[in-house]
């Protein structure tokens, strides 16, 4: 959460796009109602974990906006499916791509990509 919070403050900073946080704080059952709700207004929703990326939440989220018919881009933040060296916590969360830079190098592209320049006055779930 704290990460999905510094990204959010971050682009409300530097790009003018607002971002809202929601705490999944249980990967099941999903919210979709929730979901629902800040997906269909989103350009994309982006899942933090400290985990796998390869079934874990954001993956539920995809097979969620899928089921509901949605097209909202889902960007995944999380652990590679592979074996993760061993080194400081902070030092291999850079290296594997869990940080707010990364994240932005992820997401900042998607946002583009929709309306050929990033929106700045729509909403994006994190």
């Amino acid at each position: 959460l704290p990460m999905a919070m510094q990204l959010s403050d971050e682009l409300k900073k530097e790009e003018g796009i607002e971002a809202a946080v929601i705490n999944a704080r249980f990967a099941k059952p999903i919210d979709t109602a929730l979901l629902q709700l800040f997906g269909q207004s989103a350009d994309v929703i982006v899942t933090f974990e400290d985990h796998v990326i390869k079934g874990g939440f954001g993956s539920a989220i995809l097979e969620e906006v899928s089921n509901l018919g949605m097209t909202t881009p889902v960007v995944r933040i999380g652990w590679p499916d592979e074996f993760v060296d061993h080194g400081k916590p902070d030092d291999l969360r850079v290296r594997y791509g869990l940080s707010v830079k990364a994240a932005k190098e992820k997401l900042l592209p998607h946002l583009a990509k929709i309306k050929g320049t990033a929106r700045k006055s729509q909403p994006v779930a994190a």
